[in-house]
């Protein structure tokens, strides 16, 4: 997938109209027999999954009043909700989108909004809640680099798996000898286990470093304001929530399926205020 490919026209400058054109999409692209994967495909290569993203990161490059609209429609019509739960769309594709090249950007994001991938932030160790005293460390040796040490996994982490590790890129410590990695957790020499994630010396390229070596701080303060904020709980009424990522096992399932055996949505608060 192209994140900056072809997409549909939207009337970006004209909310009643964007809602009639997402209610047209929605009368050819939603059907109870495709599977969550594909639906999410469908939202992905029309721009829906994050909208106010930019083109060339696979947005529409939209006002958050649009983006109201859409997610309006997409929960008027019952369907399942575009993945953004998770640290993958709130966390971590705001920080690829800041420090990655367009190569790099085009690797991570893409699986990320077509919700092939779920993501965890690997920022404390045991005994070491703060990420500056990190002691899982890289080594760089021409154009790769060794990971080792251990992390801690977020309790409210869903199925990873990839996540965005923090270590220890220069023994003096401090703010600038900081790195962030993005890894596979399925990766050679990754071992997770009861909440503890393993690196024993892994390999990896020097194209998976998020942000310049030794200014992963930067990222990090990034990162750390979305850990508030989900986009998620802005468009979770009237729409049924599915678990991202490969790991979760919910791809292949259909659309018809899941709706049928997930509870009902919370309906939608009545505005009580005086006029």
């Amino acid at each position: 997938m192209d994140l900056a490919g072809t997409k549909p026209w939207w009337p970006l400058g004209d909310l009643p109209q964007m809602g009639e054109a997402v209610r047209h999409w929605l009368s050819t692209n939603w059907d109870h027999s495709l599977t969550v994967g594909e639906w999410w495909d469908r939202l992905a290569a029309a721009g829906l999954t994050v909208p106010t993203w930019q083109r060339a990161h696979g947005g529409l490059g939209a006002t958050t009043p649009l983006q109201h609209v859409i997610e309006q429609e997409l929960a008027a019509a019952s369907t399942i909700a575009p993945p953004v739960d998770g640290a993958g769309v709130r966390v971590v594709g705001p920080a690829v989108r800041q420090f990655a090249g367009h190569d790099l950007a085009q690797r991570w994001l893409e699986p990320i909004i077509r919700g092939r991938s779920s993501w965890a932030v690997l920022l404390s160790e045991p005994d070491r809640p703060d990420p500056l005293d990190a002691e899982a460390r890289i080594r760089t040796q021409w154009e790769t680099v060794t990971l080792s040490g251990q992390k801690l996994m977020q309790p409210d982490a869903q199925d990873p798996t990839h996540a965005v590790v923090v270590v220890r890129s220069n023994p003096e410590g401090g703010r600038k000898g900081l790195a962030c990695v993005m890894i596979s957790l399925d990766h050679s020499g990754v071992t997770v286990e009861n909440g503890l994630v393993s690196f024993d010396d892994v390999q990896l390229g020097v194209d998976d470093l998020l942000g310049p070596m030794d200014q992963g701080w930067s990222v990090v303060k990034v990162m750390t304001p979305y850990f508030e904020r989900s986009l998620a709980g802005r468009i979770r009424r009237g729409m049924v929530h599915v678990t991202p990522g490969t790991a979760a096992g919910q791809l292949g399932r259909k659309v018809g399926d899941v709706l049928s055996s997930a509870p009902p949505p919370p309906p939608t608060p009545v505005d009580r205020r005086q006029h």
